[in-house]
Order: C-alpha cells, then structure tokens, then sequence
C-alpha cells in the first residue's frame, strides 16, 4: 500500500491565504487609480460640450462677501473688480452739425453791424454826416434804446442794449463797481444824425449836457444786420483805461488809452522844452475836472493830424492824397482818442507823450482799436 503525503501544517496554510488577499487588494487599488486618472486625462484634454439648443446661458455667480481670488491677486497684484470702483458711464456729448453750426454763425452775424467801418482789418475810411430831423423815426428809435439802457439798474441787464457787450462788460463792471462812475446826465436833445461809410451806419444823438462842458453828450448807435440799435457805451462814457488822477498818481511808462479834449497850449518844459520838436497840446478829460499837457513830435502824421485838428500850422512835406484831416480855425477844441505814457523818471505828472492818435472822436471802429 502506497504511503500518502503528509498535509502542510496549519501556519503554512494561514500565510498562504494572507498573500492571496494582498495581491486582490493591491490588484483593485492599481484599477481605481488608472480608472481615476484616465477620467482627469479625458476631461482635461477634450474640447467643451456645446450648450444644447434653445439653452439659456447662466450668468456667474458673485463670489461671497469678503471672499478672493488668489491667483488674481498674484498675477496682477490688484484688488478684485469687485472690490475696485467702477467709473460711472458718461453722458453721450451732443453732436452738432455742420448745419447747427453754419445756423449759429449766422445768427451770430445777424448781431453785429455791416460795412467796411467794422472790418478789424480797415482803417482810414472816410466818414460823411447826414443830418436827421428830429421827429425822424430813427431820432425816437434810438432815443427808445437809450432810455431802456438808463432804466436798466444792473451791468447784465446794460449789456442787453450796448455794442459789444461781450468786450465792454470788463469796462463797465468797473467803472461802475470799482471806480462808483455813473452815467453821464443827457439833457435837451439838441440834433441829430448819421455817421456813415458804405453800409456802415451810426445815428448819432447830441444833447445838451453839464458833465460835457466843452463838448456837449454824444450817444452813438451802431445798427446790427438784423436792423437794432446798440449804444456804444465807451463813447457814451468817455472811457479810459485808468481814471485822470490815477494815471497822473502812477505816471505810467505804458501806452494807456484815454478819451480827452484837445486844444492848443503853450506850455513847453521838462523832458518837452524843444518847441521846435515838439508840439504841446492841452488834454482835458470829459467832464473838465482834470488835465494833462501832452507832447507829439511835429514831424510825426500823429503831429501833424492834431495840429491840423486844433488850429495850428505845421509845415510838412507829405503827399497830397496822405489822409489828414482839415486845418481848423484856431483855438479850435477837438474830442480825440490818444495813447499816453509818461517818459522814464518823468519829472512831473503833467508832461505827457502823445505816442499815437487813434480817432478824432470817442467812437472807435474795430480797425482803430489797435
């Protein structure tokens, strides 16, 4: 009989049986991980699914109060846009045409007056006087706008009947506000007329006046292409740069522009004592309260213009058809408009240099402001 083999022992079988169910479970982890990893791989490298038809997108959700981003921090070292104020949106600007535009222009046009005299580019024009009658409808026009000027209380409600208000109102805030000036007093109308130049025309109004001793009250008025009146307000008031007493306290050396009355004087002294150089004229402000004596070369047109203007005969070898004005009677008093300054260390506050003559008159036209 054949001898049977012996069976293993019982500590034998036990470690058998614990290998066996590692290598299960060592076996099953391997599947988990790859299955795992194999998904990450196949939605990290696929493409996105499209949404299906007639889906609706859902807008992101705001992140919690107080909550981060890290990565956009670091990269780019800002705080989140939801913490970052936001710029309110602008209001869209107007467009404005090329038609608005032409339109404002032309009613702009329609504001000021036509002709060669308002022109910044003429000078030398002459100028004819038409005498108007009294009762004639443009004497009682501008008489209507002076009156609605002198019944206005503020310099806003002034602008509304004066020529360029835009230019003048710095002027008349100050001669009002800073200096207390007021308005020349008219009295009785004493003739009328109109000033004219080609389609240029002022209709001028003469009343009797006691501030304007020498030289009665002139209102002028300047007619705009839509046909109104606008009072010439420097002219009205006899405007200057600075006040007489002023200007002879500072003495000056700069050009400053001042509204007087000229006259022949025999005064030569100081810087001006050449009579043969110069030409000594008496400036006498409007109301007659103050004067200078003023000194121009007489070889200048300026010179030679003024003594014409006042009545004295200065020899000159200019040309016939030089625009001068006509050699008064003399002793004649002539209104002009000059440029004044004193020389350097004047040695009074009486001598001053005529350095330019603007106008025979106060009223100016744009191509004699220069």
């Amino acid at each position: 009989m054949s001898e049977l083999a012996a069976p293993p022992p019982p500590n034998t079988r036990k470690r058998r049986s614990r290998v066996q169910w590692q290598t299960i479970w060592a076996v099953m982890a391997g599947v988990l991980i790859a299955g795992t990893a194999g998904w990450y791989f196949v939605r990290l490298f696929s493409p996105p699914v499209p949404p299906k038809a007639g889906a609706k997108a859902q807008p992101p959700k705001p992140p919690a109060a107080g909550a981060t981003s890290g990565s956009t921090l670091l990269s780019t070292g800002m705080a989140p846009a939801s913490a970052q104020p936001q710029p309110a949106p602008r209001a869209a600007a107007p467009l404005q045409t090329a038609m608005q535009r032409v339109v404002q222009a032309a009613a702009l046009q329609r504001t000021q007056p036509a002709g060669l005299l308002y022109d910044p580019a003429s000078s030398n024009i002459a100028l004819s006087f038409l005498p108007l009658e009294l009762s004639d409808p443009q004497v009682a026009e501008a008489q209507k706008v002076l009156e609605d000027y002198v019944k206005a209380t503020t310099v806003e409600a002034r602008l509304q009947h004066v020529f360029l208000p835009g230019e003048v109102a710095p002027h008349m805030r100050e001669h009002y506000e800073k200096r207390g000036a007021t308005d020349p007093g008219q009295g009785e109308l004493r003739g009328a007329g109109i000033i004219k130049a080609g389609a240029s025309e002022v209709v001028s109004l003469q009343f009797a006046a006691a501030a304007r001793p020498d030289t009665g009250l002139r209102a002028n008025f300047h007619r705009t292409r839509a046909g109104r009146l606008r009072l010439d307000w420097e002219a009205w008031t006899a405007w200057c740069e600075m006040t007489w007493p002023d200007f002879k306290k500072e003495r000056s050396q700069r050009q400053v522009l001042m509204r007087a009355v000229a006259s022949e004087s025999s005064y030569y002294n100081h810087e001006f004592s050449e009579k043969w150089r110069w030409l000594a004229v008496r400036l006498r402000s409007a109301d007659g309260l103050h004067s200078v004596t003023g000194y121009v070369r007489r070889d200048s047109m300026a010179g030679i213009a003024i003594a014409n203007l006042i009545g004295v005969p200065v020899p000159n070898s200019l040309p016939a058809e030089t625009p001068l004005p006509p050699l008064n009677l003399p002793g004649t008093q002539s209104v002009v408009t000059v440029r004044l300054a004193f020389p350097p260390n004047a040695q009074s506050d009486h001598c001053v240099e005529i350095i330019s003559l603007l106008a025979d008159r106060w009223l100016l036209f744009p191509g004699e402001m220069k």
